[in-house]
């Protein structure tokens, strides 16, 4: 089943992330989360979001249940509103939101290579071996 994607906003337009950067720091808990899934749709029991900030990954929002309560990013990371994600390296894999792609258009998805949080690098498509 397609799972529902997180969203990143990118220079004021919002795209579709089809990566899940939180993943990471999740599993680097001494005591993960464990989120309640509420539907199949979304499997990780979590939604995040996102936004790139002067080349920096930044995660602005989680919305999760956690044993029946709503979760969001300031209980996860001590009452904070948004944490620059230092902890995801690899590519992140986003398509433009359907608001943004003319009629009749194909979406274009895009790669953005992301180190320690700080974008590094754009490419059009899926990543290419170069990048792995």
């Amino acid at each position: 089943m397609e799972q529902l994607p997180e969203i990143i906003l990118i220079d004021d337009v919002l795209h579709t992330l089809y990566t899940t950067p939180l993943l990471p720091w999740l599993r680097d808990q001494d005591a993960p989360p464990v989120f309640d899934q509420r539907t199949p749709s979304c499997e990780r029991g979590y939604i995040g979001s996102w936004t790139i900030r002067d080349g920096v990954l930044w995660l602005t929002g989680v919305y999760a249940w956690r044993d029946g309560e709503m979760t969001r990013l300031p209980d996860l990371f001590g009452s904070k509103r948004e944490v620059a994600a230092d902890w995801f390296t690899g590519p992140l894999v986003v398509e433009p939101a359907a608001s943004e792609i003319p009629g009749g258009a194909l979406p274009k998805l895009k790669t953005l290579f992301v180190e320690a949080g700080c974008v590094i690098g754009t490419q059009d498509g899926f990543p290419d071996a170069e990048h792995d």
